[in-house]
């Protein structure tokens, strides 16, 4: 029982080592969103702000837990995922805002995910080209592709408001989950790619963090106080459409426990 409670804290508080905390590491994530300068001032203030009081750290946790009590369940929300994060980064490839161009035209290639969840599909659904699109994920892409538009109408950065829900999610937390995943579903060691952010999540992570959030202060520069507010409202929207994917399926504290149950005994059969 208490592996089972460590092991499950360790999902339902990952996000929340993003934030915050006295006497965190400089090079942990804590630490980096503690001693960064740029998230003290403009959008970056603001989105980070939106990760505070919009991400819901409890369901975040369980669902990703949830993910993990078979490799079916895994494929499904993987597939999801996959079909967020093409679609996304479609939208901010096309993208004619400036504000969305000055971010995404630096960090882009650095950021992308949806090839790496692409593969990591492959590995856990050999139909996975026949999982159908969720309710939730078509409202999550809808939303991207709407924001999208509006931003095309009026040069908005509504789009920043979903890189940022995304992105920063993998870079702040999300790398902790690739060793319990690989152990629970019995992955090959490569595997989940789509957590690996190579060299741009290395030691350099906090110096590349830093950067990001300057990029995001200078395209908030260049709109207005209203654009601004669209920014930021459209990034609760993305929490929102996030949570709504990983608590789509339901059975959150049934499947978490058969989840980490995975995890304790891939780890057991690995060692």
């Amino acid at each position: 029982m208490g592996s089972f409670a460590k092991v499950l804290s360790q999902f339902t508080n990952v996000a929340s080592a993003r934030l915050s905390a006295p006497g965190a590491s400089s090079t942990s994530s804590r630490g980096i969103l503690q001693t960064s300068r740029a998230n003290k001032t403009g959008l970056s203030l603001r989105l980070d702000a939106t990760l505070k009081d919009g991400h819901d750290m409890k369901t975040f946790g369980l669902g990703t837990a949830a993910s993990l009590a078979s490799r079916g369940r895994y494929a499904r929300f993987t597939s999801s995922m996959f079909k967020v994060y093409s679609v996304m980064e479609k939208e901010l490839d096309d993208s004619c805002s400036p504000s969305v161009r000055l971010v995404w035209d630096e960090f882009g290639d650095n950021l992308r995910r949806a090839e790496a969840l692409k593969k990591d599909l492959r590995d856990v659904a050999d139909n996975s080209g026949n999982i159908g699109v969720s309710t939730a994920t078509n409202d999550y892409v809808n939303a991207i592709i709407s924001a999208a538009s509006k931003d095309q109408d009026d040069n908005g950065a509504r789009l920043i408001g979903h890189l940022y829900c995304r992105y920063f999610a993998d870079l702040m937390g999300g790398q902790i989950l690739a060793t319990p995943t690989r152990y629970a579903l019995n992955l090959s060691y490569d595997a989940p790619r789509h957590y690996y952010f190579g060299d741009f999540a290395g030691e350099n992570r906090g110096r590349n963090v830093e950067r990001l959030y300057a990029r995001f202060n200078e395209a908030g520069e260049i709109i207005d106080d209203d654009g601004i507010e669209e920014v930021i409202q459209e990034t609760y929207a993305a929490f929102d459409h996030n949570i709504n994917v990983y608590k789509e399926e339901g059975r959150l504290w049934e499947d978490s426990a058969i989840g980490v149950r995975n995890i304790i005994l891939g780890y057991l059969k690995s060692s």
